[in-house]
């Protein structure tokens, strides 16, 4: 590209363009993708293959995608364009590659054209596409997509494999990389040279809240150990959901009472309502309503603002559960920010919220007032 520069701006345009712009040469758009080169490996027949490209923008100018082109139709992008980037923002960019309607080594391109509008600069960044489609392997359905799953409630997913080729061929192993993932493997049947195989791929009650990908990678006993990969994917979502108790202003020995509402999909009872120290421990507080162990109404009040809350909540099963939190600062002042950890009968994993505010002195608050 040709960039005319006028005499006393020279020295400045070249600054500028090093420091926060992407530089005249093609080669900028590069350092914007976190991989330049698309490796699919070995895949079967029918799997759903995809693979991530993010697309970061580090300049101090918008950056725009105009194009996504392939060298090929065994590969597409998934996202249309025109695209912005903004500045420190980033974009991530899928491309498919086809295994239903094409077989075989693929070694094809996929290329990326960039813009950045304000001085018209252009890169294009090509990238390498490697990758080989069995056509002796099948696998449905193409992928292992758990789509929603409520949190704490685990789910499975089975996988039908066929393999049509050699008597002797084997499935060794099926593992996943992830923690929240277990997989078995249940031989089906052999018959003139077709083998089938399920494959059982489970997401544990602990998965956390989020998406998950993951990838299932089958190994076989063929010479040099084969390896497929298909995507796994899931998204955990809360079947509980809990707000945040704001208690704003409150003065030194006045009372004030906030409650917190938790819904579920689903009824659900609540076993216990407890608030933890900042290592995460269970720390004794004073107990009212439903709750064993009240408080000697004669005993001396505490100096930690944390220890001045009473936790109430009704016993039963419900779809909405009241928590009434009732705060009786004394002697100290500050910010708080307290965590309380409720834990629902019949599950492992709790749901935790917070207490937050700012006790001030009685003086200060009748000022204020």
């Amino acid at each position: 590209m040709k960039i005319q520069y006028c005499g006393k701006c020279v020295v400045s345009l070249f600054v500028l363009t090093m420091v926060s712009g992407p530089a005249a040469a093609e080669d900028w758009g590069d350092k914007m993708f976190d991989h330049l080169k698309i490796k699919f490996g070995t895949v079967a027949r029918l799997a759903d293959t995809t693979f991530k490209v993010t697309v970061k923008n580090p300049y101090a100018e918008e950056i725009r995608i105009t194009s996504l082109t392939t060298s090929c139709g065994c590969i597409s992008w998934t996202e249309q364009t025109p695209i912005s980037i903004a500045s420190r923002a980033e974009r991530v960019l899928t491309i498919r590659l086809d295994t239903v309607r094409h077989v075989g080594e693929k070694r094809v391109k996929a290329i990326v054209s960039l813009l950045e509008p304000v001085k018209g600069l252009t890169s294009t960044v090509t990238l390498p596409v490697e990758g080989r489609i069995r056509d002796d392997f099948e696998v449905r359905p193409s992928s292992v997509a758990f789509g929603i799953v409520d949190l704490g409630s685990g789910y499975t997913q089975r996988l039908s494999i066929t393999y049509k080729g050699r008597a002797d061929w084997k499935l060794a192993s099926a593992k996943v990389e992830g923690d929240y993932l277990t997989t078995q493997i249940v031989e089906k049947a052999r018959s003139h040279g077709t083998i089938q195989y399920d494959v059982v791929v489970e997401l544990k009650p602990d998965a956390p809240v989020g998406v998950l990908r993951d990838r299932l990678i089958l190994t076989t006993n063929e010479v040099g150990g084969s390896e497929i990969a298909i995507p796994v994917e899931a998204r955990v979502e809360d079947d509980i959901v809990v707000t945040d108790a704001q208690f704003g202003l409150v003065a030194i020995g006045d009372s004030k009472a906030i409650t917190v509402i938790m819904r579920g999909k689903k009824a659900f009872e609540i076993e216990t309502l407890e608030r933890l120290d900042r290592d995460g421990k269970v720390k004794a507080a004073p107990r009212g309503k439903n709750q064993p162990n009240a408080p000697d109404p004669n005993e001396s009040l505490p100096n930690d603002p944390a220890e001045s809350f009473k936790t109430e909540f009704a016993s039963g099963i419900a779809l909405v559960h009241m928590l009434r939190l009732t705060l009786t600062p004394h002697n100290e002042v500050g910010m708080f920010d307290e965590t309380f950890k409720v834990t629902i009968r019949g599950r492992n994993l709790p749901f935790t919220f917070h207490a937050k505010g700012r006790i001030q002195d009685q003086a200060v608050t009748s000022l204020l007032r």
